[in-house]
């Protein structure tokens, strides 16, 4: 491409070097574009190794991971399929929510609970 318009340039300055010099500029120009261009996908990606290495480092994190992949796959196995945004309707999701979400209450009520009583026995609990 650079050789392709250093020539078109001769053709059109008459000189060779005027038109290496307008072609170099040209040349860093466009690249300076083309990199500034993808700067926010070097972001992204960075932003994703980040994530990754943070999650491996961190095994809060990876536990979270391996709790997502443990309930797709339970879910594959139940419905035969992963969630589909088309599979209920809005109240309906709504309403999954709102029955999943009263489950953890009960979850976390129970683990209070016992957090209370060990700490009612002189356990520390933090």
């Amino acid at each position: 491409m650079f050789n392709h318009i250093k020539t078109w340039l001769v053709s059109k300055l008459g000189s060779e070097k005027s038109a290496a010099t307008v072609a170099e500029q040209y040349a860093i120009e466009y690249y300076r574009g083309l990199i500034q261009s993808q700067t926010h996908l070097i972001v992204q990606l960075e932003a994703k190794i980040a994530a990754y290495e943070s999650q491996k480092s961190n095994s809060i994190l990876a536990e979270v991971q391996a709790l997502f992949v443990k309930q797709t796959e339970k879910g594959i196995r139940k419905y035969g399929d992963t969630v589909r945004a088309d599979s209920l309707t809005q109240v309906e999701w709504c309403q999954h929510a709102l029955e999943e979400h009263a489950d953890s209450m009960v979850y976390l009520m129970a683990l209070k609970k016992s957090l209370e009583e060990s700490e009612a026995n002189g356990f520390k609990t933090s």
